[in-house]
C-alpha cells in the first residue's frame, strides 16, 4: 500500500498530518525563537502530569513534541539548546515550590527565591540538552526514533537520579502516583522500568501524525500504549486481591500540629510547639497519657532542643510520660557532638521507652544541599552565602539503618528527602517491615511540593512491598500501605492526630530494588547500542555505494 492511499483511507489521519504540516512550517519560518518557545512548552506541559493535577494525558503531547523537535533540529548545536530548554520549562515552572521555602526565614532574602528556582532549573535541564544532543547524534527518520528517543531519555534520567548526590524529583514514571494501579508496574519493573514504557507510549502518537510512516509502522504504535493499559488492568486485579491487613498489636498515633515554619525556630514560641505537640497526643486522655497507643510518632525535628539526646533533657522526660508501659515515642530533633575541630550538628530521630531510655537513634544520611549542607562549603562561605543553610550545616549520618523495638515489627527510618530516592530506602541484608518518614513539609506551604513528596513515598511502598507511615509537621500525614494505598491521612495545613494499626508488610519482590534498575538501565544501554550499530552499518552501506 502505498502512502497516499494510507491517507486516503484515512482522510482524519490525512488532516491531522496536514496540520502537523503546517505547524511544521510556522516553526521553520522563525526557528531562532520558535524552537526554544515550542520546547520550553513541551517541556511546561509536562509538569500538568504530576501530583497534585496528575493529568496523565498531557505527556501524550508532551514527548510527542519533543521529538517532532528533534525531526527538524539542524545540528547537534542546536539539539543541545532544543533539549535545554524543554528542560528548562520543565523544572523551572515543575520545581516552583522550592521559592516558597525563602519566604519562611529572615536570614535569607526573599528576592533570592526567583534566582535560586531558575539557577537550579537550569542546572537541571543540562540532563534534557544531553538527550537531545545524544539523540540527535544517532537519529533516524523511522519509527524506531521512539524507542531511541526513549532510551536515551531513561539513561539521562537514570543519572539525573544518581549523580551530583542525585534528585529523582519528576521522574517520568512519577506521573501515575495517584493512579495506583498503573503505579503497581513499579513493584515489578521499578520506577525507572516505569518511565521507560510510559516513554514508549506517550511518544507513540507522533507516528500516527507522520506522512512517511509506514501503516505496520503505525499499527506498532499502538501496542505500547496497550502495553500500558494492560499493566494498569493488572494493576487493578492486583489491588482488587489483595486488601490491607494489619498488625493489631502496634496502634500508631501521628501527631500533625501545624507549626508554620516562620515560627518553628523562634526560640520564645519553642516551648508552645513542644505543648501543642503534647496536647496533641494526650488526645483528650483524663490521665494525661497517649492511651491505647503503642507508638507515638511526632515529625521531623518537632522537638527544637539540640539537648533532646541528653541524659538531662527535661523534654524527653516529660514526653516519655505521655507512654504506658511497653509504648514508645519517636520523634525528630537536631543534635549536636563536640569534636577537636569544633561542633558537628545532626538532623537526628530518637525512638525511647516510657522511662525516658533511648532506643534507637538515627541520623539522616542523604542531606539536602544548599538547604542542609553546602557543597563547596568553603568557597560559599567565603562569598557570604553560608546563610543558605541558616548559618549550621549539617552532618551526614553513616548510612541506612533497621531499628528493632520490643514488640514492634522493624522498620527503616528516613528523614524527609530520603524518601525520593528509589533503591536507597532499607537495607537488603537487614529487610524492615515497614517504612517510617518524618518530614517537615512546612517549607513548602499550601504548593504542589507536599503532594508530590507524598506521592514519592507512595512509590517507596509499592517498590520494597512494605508500608510507609509518614509523619508530616504540617501534612499530610498518611499511612500508605504495602501496595501504595493511602489508608488515612491528614490533610495539609491541618492539625490533628492520626490513629491507625500499622499495616503490614508482604512478600518482598522477587528480585531487589537495585536488579531492577540495573536491568532497566541495562536495556536502555542495549537499546543505543542497537541504534550506533544501525548507523554504522548504514554508513559503511552509503560509503561502499558511492564506491
Amino acid at each position: 500500500m502505498t502512502e497516499g492511499s494510507t491517507d486516503t483511507a484515512n482522510p482524519a489521519l490525512s488532516g491531522a498530518a496536514g496540520y502537523v504540516e503546517r505547524f511544521a512550517d510556522w516553526l521553520d519560518t522563525r526557528p531562532m525563537w520558535r524552537f526554544p518557545l515550542v520546547a520550553f512548552f513541551s517541556g511546561a506541559l509536562l509538569t500538568a502530569t504530576f501530583s497534585p493535577v496528575s493529568f496523565f494525558p498531557a505527556a501524550f503531547i508532551c514527548f510527542p513534541l519533543m521529538i517532532f523537535l528533534l525531526d527538524r533540529v539542524q545540528s547537534p548545536r542546536q539539539a543541545f539548546s532544543t533539549g535545554w530548554w524543554s528542560g528548562f520549562g520543565l523544572f523551572s515552572i515543575g520545581l516552583t515550590w522550592i521559592g516558597h521555602s525563602f519566604t519562611q526565614q529572615d536570614n535569607v532574602p526573599v528576592v533570592l527565591a526567583p534566582f535560586a528556582i531558575l539557577a537550579l532549573a537550569g542546572l537541571l535541564s543540562f540532563y534534557t540538552a544531553a538527550v537531545f544532543w545524544l539523540a540527535q547524534r544517532f537519529w533516524v527518520k523511522n519509527g524506531f526514533r521512539v524507542l531511541l528517543f526513549a532510551a536515551v531519555w531513561m539513561l539521562f534520567e537514570f543519572a539525573r537520579g544518581f549523580l551530583f548526590t542525585g534528585f529523582p524529583w519528576h521522574l517520568t514514571g512519577t506521573m501515575w502516583a495517584d493512579w495506583v494501579p498503573t503505579a503497581q508496574l513499579a513493584s515489578v519493573i521499578s520506577i525507572y522500568g516505569l518511565s521507560a514504557l510510559t516513554m514508549v507510549a506517550a511518544s507513540s502518537p507522533i507516528l500516527l501524525f507522520d506522512r512517511k510512516a509506514t501503516p505496520s509502522a503505525r499499527v506498532l504504535a499502538a501496542i505500547p500504549v496497550l502495553a500500558l493499559m494492560a499493566g494498569s488492568y493488572w494493576g487493578q486485579s492486583r489491588l482488587d486481591a489483595n486488601e490491607t491487613e494489619y498488625d493489631l498489636s502496634v496502634s500508631m498515633r501521628l501527631v500533625q500540629a501545624n507549626v508554620k515554619q516562620r515560627e518553628k525556630w523562634i526560640p520564645r514560641l519553642i516551648d508552645d510547639h513542644f505543648n501543642r505537640h503534647m496536647q496533641l497526643s494526650r488526645s483528650g486522655s483524663d490521665r494525661g497519657k497517649a492511651e491505647g497507643v503503642k507508638l507515638l510518632i511526632w515529625p521531623e525535628t518537632a522537638v527544637q532542643r539540640e539537648t533532646f539526646d541528653r541524659d538531662s533533657s527535661v523534654l524527653r522526660w516529660r514526653m516519655s510520660r505521655l507512654l504506658d508501659f511497653g509504648s514508645y515515642a519517636i520523634t525528630g530533633a537536631p543534635r549536636f557532638e563536640r569534636t577537636p575541630t569544633g561542633v558537628d550538628y545532626f538532623n537526628s530521630l530518637f525512638a525511647f521507652n516510657s522511662r525516658g531510655q533511648l532506643y534507637a537513634r538515627y541520623d539522616k544520611k542523604h542531606l539536602v544541599p544548599f538547604g542542609e549542607y553546602l557543597p563547596f562549603q568553603e568557597l560559599l562561605r567565603e562569598l557570604g552565602l553560608s546563610q543558605l543553610t541558616g548559618g549550621v550545616a549539617f552532618m551526614p549520618g553513616p548510612e541506612v539503618q533497621t531499628i528493632r523495638l520490643p514488640g514492634v515489627p522493624p522498620f527503616s527510618p528516613l528523614i524527609c528527602y530520603e524518601i525520593i530516592f528509589p533503591g536507597q530506602v532499607a537495607r537488603e541484608d537487614d529487610r524492615p517491615e515497614w517504612l517510617l518518614n518524618v518530614t517537615n513539609d512546612g517549607w513548602f506551604g499550601l504548593t504542589n511540593g507536599p503532594y508530590q513528596h507524598l506521592g514519592l513515598a507512595r512509590f517507596r511502598a509499592i517498590e520494597e512491598g512494605v508500608p510507609v507511615v509518614r509523619s508530616a509537621s504540617t501534612g499530610v500525614s498518611a499511612i500508605i500501605d504495602a501496595y501504595g494505598r493511602t489508608v488515612s491521612s491528614l490533610s495539609l495545613d491541618q492539625a490533628g492526630i492520626l490513629d491507625s494499626p500499622l499495616p503490614r508488610a508482604i512478600a518482598p519482590p522477587a528480585y531487589s530494588t537495585w536488579f531492577k534498575m540495573m536491568t532497566t538501565l541495562a536495556a536502555a544501554l542495549a537499546v543505543l547500542f542497537a541504534f550506533v550499530l544501525v548507523k554504522v552499518v548504514n554508513q559503511r552501506r552509503t560509503q561502499r555505494s558511492a564506491q
